[in-house]
């Protein structure tokens, strides 16, 4: 079985994130800004059409939760970010489970973006899937902790917890990164992660749903009472 086969669902994310990360640079070329300056920094005046603002979510665009994910500032931005999805998500998409591995990673996004809408820049954009990588780390540790497996002697977690402090700690020195968007992204992770430990290797799909169901219940009612705090 080769690596395309094996990680589907891996790939059909980084795919997507690069297949955006080029249209928005075509898409620069509308307000002037040639193709190979537009595939090192996007142009902002297409990113602001999809990023997360939080002034704008509450004024109904909530669809910006999700686009926001598929986007990146410019190429280190995008690379950064998909060779790390593609080193989590070889593990976590066998361990998990494609479909499970998906909800992980689309929950962890959008708890990374609520988490935004809480604490971030009110008229500030965000953009990146990075709120859903730190999930898949968030992940790992939550099944981790419900397995009883967690231990600074398993050398898996060990590294993980490296990884996740390191970058944390690069999030907290770099200017223009939030890590707000990392750490809810993360908590999400972790939550789902613990949830999804019981379930697994269950057959039943209700049952295997329903940490899905749980968390995604819980980031809804989130994002309301966020714009009930507003009105």
């Amino acid at each position: 079985m080769n690596t395309f086969s094996r990680l589907p669902v891996t790939f059909g994310l980084i795919g997507a994130c690069v297949a955006v990360y080029i249209a928005v640079a075509v898409a620069g070329q509308s307000y002037g800004y040639p193709l190979n300056v537009s595939l090192v920094t996007q142009p902002p005046e297409v990113l602001a059409s999809g990023a997360l603002v939080p002034a704008s979510v509450a004024g109904g665009d909530v669809w910006l939760l999700l686009t926001s994910m598929f986007l990146h500032a410019g190429f280190i931005h995008l690379a950064l970010n998909m060779l790390s999805l593609y080193f989590l998500g070889a593990f976590v998409e066998v361990a998990f489970g494609r479909s499970r591995f998906l909800a992980l990673y689309l929950t962890s996004g959008l708890a990374g973006g609520i988490a935004y809408l809480y604490f971030g820049a009110f008229d500030g954009p965000a953009v990146g899937a990075s709120g859903a990588i730190f999930g898949l780390l968030g992940g790992v540790l939550g099944y981790s902790l419900r397995r009883g497996t967690f231990s600074w002697h398993n050398p898996l977690i060990r590294q993980l917890l490296i990884l996740t402090a390191l970058n944390l700690y690069f999030g907290f020195s770099v200017a223009n990164i939030s890590n707000t968007a990392h750490i809810g992204g993360l908590l999400g992770g972790l939550a789902f992660g613990w949830l999804v430990a019981p379930t697994v290797y269950s057959q039943k799909r209700l049952r295997a749903a329903t940490p899905t169901i749980i968390v995604l219940g819980t980031e809804l009612i989130l994002l309301a009472l966020w714009l009930l705090l507003l009105a």
